[in-house]
């Protein structure tokens, strides 16, 4: 994957324009905390601080110790028989058809013609098996196998057997050879754009997640022609850039107005792999003016304010995917902004993670988590991110 370098040398005049802007944050913040004091004197009760850091550690290190049991135990209701040693005497599609958790899994392996692709007695397969609840998150008429057997429409069918390749693999792949950390591989599903036939895998504490939010419940299935993992949600291939996606969402006017000012838009329209911790309106709105607002931002025309605002923005970005559960405690992970002052900390989280930059007093939330694009992931955060 191409990497992208962004270098901007203007130390002297971000170092000025860095100190106006921790001063006024400071000026905020000691007025909120005059505002805050009075408040409580008022109520003669102070009010409570939140720790999000702590919260946030004592929710990973429970995770650390719970996360793999609580998808096994969701496995186990499945009644499957999840690692075994010797190779059992039927294939994919007869060990889906005979377990009714997988009915819809089964009437759309039927609906696209697949079948035989998959009880192919020469292949060798590694399949992600949705079960009945994982299709039932889905919109109708992708939702159960009554619906799904209905299907007439040739756009849904054609989407609905790129669905399904995408949750094979051409070559077995038992659990065990899913590396620590984070990894990724390809799937029968023809390309489309860059990386939409690709699954990454988040392994940590145990667990596998796909994509971020799925998780492997029941391992090493054994068939005669490759292996089975059941999942608990359905893989969904992404079909839009980073860019795009921040375009289309109007809690982002603000971070697209900074893309578009710092010349930084192009480098997230085209490939590549990219984290971006992606700052909400709401976030920006904490800033001082003019980084408040996509208005204010869109009217800068001070160089020394352009080439901050690119740093900050450059601090937001990491040169490959983190989803919420590759995050670690307490991690330090390297930004594309100017170093020294390039790192951020992490911490993961279940469909959630937590963020902090060098000058930050406080961790952000990335919630919503693990938003996948062509060219990267996205996490959505409640604070600027400031080095």
């Amino acid at each position: 994957m191409e990497i992208v370098n962004i270098k901007i040398n203007v130390m002297q005049r971000l170092f000025n324009w860095h100190t106006s802007l921790k001063t006024l944050i400071m000026v905020f913040l000691l007025a909120g905390i005059v505002v805050s004091c009075k408040k409580s004197d008022l109520n003669n009760q102070p009010a409570p601080e939140i720790n999000v850091e702590q919260e946030a550690l004592n929710a990973a290190r429970t995770l650390e110790n719970t996360a793999a049991a609580n998808a096994a135990n969701e496995g186990r209701s499945l009644n499957l028989d999840e690692g075994a040693s010797e190779r059992s005497n039927q294939n994919i599609v007869q060990i889906v058809v005979a377990n009714p958790n997988f009915a819809a899994l089964e009437a759309a392996v039927l609906k696209t013609g697949l079948a035989g692709a998959l009880s192919n007695v020469s292949a060798s397969l590694t399949v992600f098996a949705p079960t009945n609840s994982a299709f039932a998150q889905l919109p109708a008429p992708f939702n159960n196998a009554s619906n799904i057997s209905a299907i007439t429409d040739a756009g849904q069918i054609s989407f609905l057997t790129n669905v399904l390749l995408y949750h094979v693999l051409g070559a077995e792949v038992f659990s065990n050879q899913i590396a620590n950390g984070r990894s990724s591989a390809v799937t029968l599903k023809t390309a489309g754009q860059a990386n939409d036939n690709t699954l990454y895998f988040s392994k940590t504490f145990g667990l596998i997640r796909i994509n971020g939010q799925t998780d492997v419940i029941a391992a090493n299935i054994n068939a005669s022609n490759g292996v089975i993992h059941a999942v608990n949600k359905v893989l969904l291939f992404p079909t839009n850039t980073i860019a795009g996606i921040a375009i289309a969402n109007p809690n982002f006017s603000a971070l697209v107005a900074a893309l578009v000012k710092t010349n930084l838009a192009s480098v997230f329209t085209g490939s590549g792999d990219f984290t971006v911790f992606a700052p909400t309106d709401a976030a920006f709105a904490d800033l001082p003016a003019p980084f408040n607002n996509a208005a204010n931002i869109t009217a800068i025309s001070s160089q020394a304010q352009i080439d901050a605002l690119s740093n900050i923005l450059r601090y937001h970005v990491v040169a490959s995917r983190n989803f919420a559960w590759d995050l670690g405690i307490l991690r330090s992970i390297t930004t594309l902004a100017n170093t020294p002052n390039n790192k951020v900390t992490t911490i993961l989280g279940y469909n959630i993670g937590f963020v902090k930059g060098n000058a930050n007093n406080n961790f952000a939330t990335a919630n919503p988590a693990d938003i996948l694009a062509t060219n990267g992931v996205i996490q959505v955060v409640n604070k600027v991110l400031l080095p």
